[in-house]
């Protein structure tokens, strides 16, 4: 129980924390903006762009569970292939599937606990899920979803590729979010390079970071270090996994930025499908910063700075696109998460109290 209040209590900070710079972000955003000329804009909109927006913001995700999916798949092969099993149940092993609609509710579920706890607890939730409905260890779950999340920062060669094209005008502090988008994906590729050539490099400074722990628990912890560190080797065994990965990420992007463009048709705005790539898809990447709870002041900002100061549209425009497409997916996560947290059978305050067994 006491472990159970330090996990909440320090989860709980965080949050009140995020929300303080999510309400300094809205402040310094109402500073910019004119509200009323933004409710204009608003209230001008096609409402019918809204539903194909909707059905793509849906399909982004579906195509990230597909992904996910597959990962799981072939670690859950993996593992039963390193296990002294016979052939025959290699086989049987190898037959088993996770549905694909209720794979993705758990991403859905997932993506709306994150979405409210800024601390990545949405990817413990999946694993819990995993764990409870197929039984599939936290030690083989969390490396496959790791490596989900790290996919997503492939794109981030796409938006440097595509800066030749926009005519973006680049400010110091766009520079910096690029900067630290491309230290997150080389530190991950690192990661996975090591995972695949040396892992006991990363086994043993794991194990030196984490030295205070009590010896009761240094065992089963240590444990889980090897399991998730040879779960991280998934592309070394097998090499025909990352190309379709890597297709559904770049799927999955380019569903996002048709979102976005529905909503700029919306508001009868002409711009191109490059710079909604662009600017849509590094917005998307810096999710995987620290952000606030629900990006409230975070998304307003970054449209801000990327599409009226890098593209030169109207900031109130801009607002106005970013405001309604922010309470539009907020209505989405909402409805689809929390039908998708009750279809995977947990309470939310459930997902708290499985933070302490993970590594048991």
């Amino acid at each position: 129980m006491k472990k159970w209040v330090w996990f909440f209590s320090s989860d709980l900070s965080k949050i009140i924390f995020g929300l303080l710079v999510g309400i300094v972000f809205v402040l310094i955003w109402l500073n910019i903006i004119d509200m009323r000329e933004i409710i204009g804009y608003i209230s001008e909109i096609n409402i019918y762009f809204l539903i194909p927006a909707t059905i793509f913001y849906l399909l982004s995700y579906f195509f990230r569970s597909l992904r996910l999916r597959k990962l799981l798949l072939c670690r859950d092969n993996l593992s039963n292939q390193n296990n002294d099993v016979k052939s025959e149940d290699k086989n049987l092993c190898q037959k088993l599937s996770i549905p694909i609609f209720k794979n993705y509710t758990y991403v859905l579920a997932g993506n709306f606990i994150n979405y409210l706890i800024p601390i990545r607890a949405g990817e413990i939730a999946k694993s819990v899920f995993y764990k409870k409905n197929h039984n599939i260890r936290y030690s083989d779950s969390l490396p496959s979803i790791f490596i989900d999340k790290l996919l997503d920062t492939f794109v981030i060669f796409l938006v440097l590729l595509l800066i030749p094209f926009t005519k973006i005008v680049f400010t110091p502090t766009l520079n910096i979010l690029i900067i630290l988008l491309i230290i997150v994906f080389l530190i991950g590729i690192s990661i996975l390079t090591l995972a695949a050539l040396s892992q006991q490099i990363i086994i043993k400074t794991l194990k030196k970071i984490f030295f205070f722990l009590p010896l009761k628990y240094k065992t089963k912890i240590h444990n889980f270090f090897e399991l998730f560190v040879k779960g991280l080797a998934i592309f070394k065994h097998h090499k025909t996994l990352f190309i379709p990965c890597v297709v559904l990420t770049f799927v999955a992007t380019f569903s996002d930025s048709f979102f976005f463009y529905m909503m700029f048709i919306a508001f009868n705005v002409s711009v191109s499908f490059t710079q909604i790539l662009f600017g849509y898809t590094l917005i998307f990447l810096s999710y995987i910063l620290p952000h606030p709870p629900a990006q409230i002041g975070s998304n307003e900002l970054l449209m801000v700075l990327i599409f009226s100061v890098g593209f030169g549209f109207s900031e109130n425009l801009i607002s106005a696109i970013m405001s309604l497409s922010h309470l539009l997916t907020a209505v989405v996560i909402f409805i689809t998460g929390s039908l998708s947290l009750v279809y995977a059978g947990n309470k939310l305050m459930d997902i708290f109290n499985k933070k302490e067994k993970l590594y048991g």
